[in-house]
């Protein structure tokens, strides 16, 4: 079985159209301080933490991916951090110290695991972090009408793309859940600090996960022109521009306190 993030070799600004406003409200929710140690969770090739050190350069920077291939690309993006500092590892199975840590970030990591394994990871989370810490999260939040839509159309990206562990072990939460798994992690305050609206572009997956095949393209396309419900096409903004299907997905920036 291919490990997903082993050839899924992507620019996430890039695919998901990241706003600079919305980079900004990040680095606000995170609010960095001197010398805090801070970890970014799940943290691919470190986009997160390059910000949080271009905001606060004295900021003890830690990055924990399971990914060999991710962290290289984090190393090569972070060549200022100690080489001690990243970790390859699988967030719940971490070996940092019980509250270790000032603050953690996770951005769009939450949904790549199982449903069982996102709680494990907020649990994981609450025992590293020092009382009052917190937990930002920035992640796609789904409800009962557009959770499984969602799920079922990146999952036929990544069946398409031979994202084989990805296709198995994805899970798209809706909002209530997380909500829940974080109650169930213990976390004392939960605050919804920002709303990002997400445009989904198909055609921007064609490059870096349909590897430049515009056959997989058409398919992708055909499988979300007959998955998408009538009912929901005017409430997302549903847009068919042939070689290009577009539709809104709602994003939140959470912050928890333990």
């Amino acid at each position: 079985m291919k490990h997903g993030f082993d050839i899924r070799i992507v620019s996430y600004e890039h695919i998901h159209s990241i706003h600079k406003k919305d980079w900004n409200k990040l680095l606000k929710a995170i609010n960095p301080q001197p010398n805090e140690i801070i970890l970014d969770g799940m943290c691919g090739y470190g986009a997160v933490g390059k910000r949080i050190l271009e905001k606060e350069n004295s900021a003890k920077l830690f990055l924990l991916d399971e990914s060999k291939v991710q962290m290289k690309r984090a190393e090569a993006n972070l060549p200022e951090v100690p080489k001690k500092n990243f970790t390859i590892s699988s967030l719940p199975k971490s070996n940092f110290k019980k509250e270790f840590f000032d603050k953690i970030v996770i951005k769009m990591g939450l949904h790549e695991v199982p449903k069982k394994e996102q709680v494990n990871i907020a649990k994981e989370v609450s025992r590293i972090l020092k009382p009052k810490g917190k937990f930002i999260v920035w992640d796609i939040m789904l409800n009962n009408k557009t959770q499984s839509l969602f799920q079922d159309i990146i999952r036929k990206k990544d069946e398409l793309s031979e994202f084989d562990m990805l296709t198995k072990e994805r899970y798209f939460f809706k909002e209530d859940e997380f909500l829940k798994t974080m109650r169930e992690a213990t976390f004392s305050k939960i605050t919804e600090f920002h709303t990002i609206n997400y445009k989904f572009s198909s055609r921007k997956r064609l490059e870096s996960e349909l590897h430049n095949d515009k056959k997989k393209l058409n398919l992708l396309n055909e499988f979300i022109r007959k998955r998408f419900p009538k009912e929901l096409k005017q409430p997302l903004d549903f847009k068919d521009n042939g070689d290009d299907i577009q539709f809104m997905i709602t994003k939140k920036i959470y912050i928890m306190t333990k």
